[in-house]
């Protein structure tokens, strides 16, 4: 009977009247699937599918990498899918970015910027006909030169009296797997989604050598010569050797089983971090952070998070004065990438400054010295006399 009515064309008569078993429902108790978009060639909605089912993004991605693009993707072909590319307006794009920054924050309207921009420079190698309405050309990103001027995100660094006092809790908290990780992120900037699952048997070599999964590059770390590790590592394998059952992975939860999932070690963490921010509302840092009336230099506990100790990682490396191609082997950056990577990361600290002022000092101190090679002398033109 449905069947026949729908074939008529009734009305609210069709397959979502009918469930899984073949009985008949009333159409108010479906929810009915809404028709897919197909898009034309040359639309930016048919541009996204047609890039996220290609091997330039489904074999040059990390799956990281690969679920943010997605999600960004997803939000810009909502809002200029039936564009044809072309047509697609610098103003509207910058106008919808800026309105975003103000309603989700400044981070994730930059992550979105540069996703969108990024997959227009990378559409054109998923055409092999030239003549393809969807290739942009080199010089043709349109999301190029948007004078975008976001607020920038912040970058937030934890003090070594934070990481100290952190880890202390959870050792207190009878959680010590998870101030092991916050000395080994304090030291190597590993994400979370790496080391989470690292087996039992990880740190058994001097060398620590895995792929990170967001990028897929593969990175090699002696962390057996930084002694807080080290002590961290022999104190924990002590630990598991005295457990009824050994534990499968090397960082896991206060009964040695594998943490569940990233989302239950951040509910524990957080958990940790609360009870420390009862202790400490706040610790002094050497840096502008500007979250505490009158006390520009002082960093909220509420705001140290596990991400932030990426940046932590590479700041920390560069106050004591290694160079960012060295700061690039630990974090697994390339050289071409480390510039960018280092203005993300960076926080410009007072320690920073107070090198540069050495120098200067230094250099004043003796001013019959010789120039600094870097810098040297101008060379005296000679002349002969007329």
């Amino acid at each position: 009977m449905v069947y026949s009515a729908w074939r008529r064309g009734e009305k609210d008569v069709g397959p979502h009247c009918i469930d899984q078993l073949g009985r008949v429902v009333s159409s108010s108790q479906v929810r009915v699937k809404p028709n897919t978009v197909r898009y034309l060639p040359g639309q930016i909605g048919a541009m996204i599918d047609d890039y996220l089912t290609h091997p330039i993004f489904l074999d040059e991605l990390g799956e990281k990498t690969q679920a943010e693009y997605k999600t960004y993707l997803k939000l810009f072909k909502g809002e200029f899918g039936g564009l044809y590319w072309p047509r697609l307006s610098a103003g509207a794009v910058r106008g919808w970015l800026v309105k975003r920054a103000s309603v989700s924050g400044a981070a994730g309207a930059h992550a979105l910027y540069r996703t969108v921009r990024a997959f227009f420079s990378k559409i054109r190698f998923c055409y092999d006909d030239v003549d393809h309405p969807g290739i942009v050309p080199e010089n043709a990103n349109p999301l190029t030169n948007l004078q975008l001027t976001l607020p920038e995100s912040r970058i937030l660094v934890w003090p070594r009296a934070a990481v100290d006092a952190f880890v202390s809790l959870a050792d207190e908290r009878g959680h010590p797997s998870i101030g092991d990780a916050i000395v080994m992120m304090s030291w190597l900037g590993v994400r979370r989604l790496d080391w989470l699952t690292w087996p039992a048997t990880m740190f058994d070599e001097e060398l620590l050598a895995f792929t990170q999964k967001k990028t897929d590059i593969p990175v090699v770390l002696p962390w057996s010569i930084v002694p807080p590790l080290a002590k961290r590592v022999a104190a924990a394998k002590e630990r598991r050797s005295k457990l009824p059952a050994a534990p499968t992975t090397f960082f896991h939860d206060l009964h040695g089983r594998p943490w569940a999932s990233g989302s239950a070690f951040r509910q524990q963490f957080n958990r940790l971090r609360g009870e420390l921010e009862e202790r400490y509302p706040a610790f002094a840092t050497r840096y502008y952070v500007g979250l505490v009336p009158d006390a520009p230099l002082s960093i909220p506990t509420s705001e140290l998070t596990m991400r932030t100790m990426r940046h932590t990682c590479v700041t920390l490396n560069h106050d004591a004065g290694i160079s960012r191609e060295l700061i690039g082997s630990i974090t697994g950056h390339s050289p071409e990438s480390i510039d960018q990577i280092m203005a993300h990361y960076t926080a410009r600290t007072a320690d920073q400054a107070e090198a540069a002022l050495a120098l200067r000092l230094n250099f004043e101190a003796n001013p019959g010295r010789k120039r600094n090679p870097i810098f040297p002398s101008p060379k005296r033109r000679h002349t002969k006399a007329a």
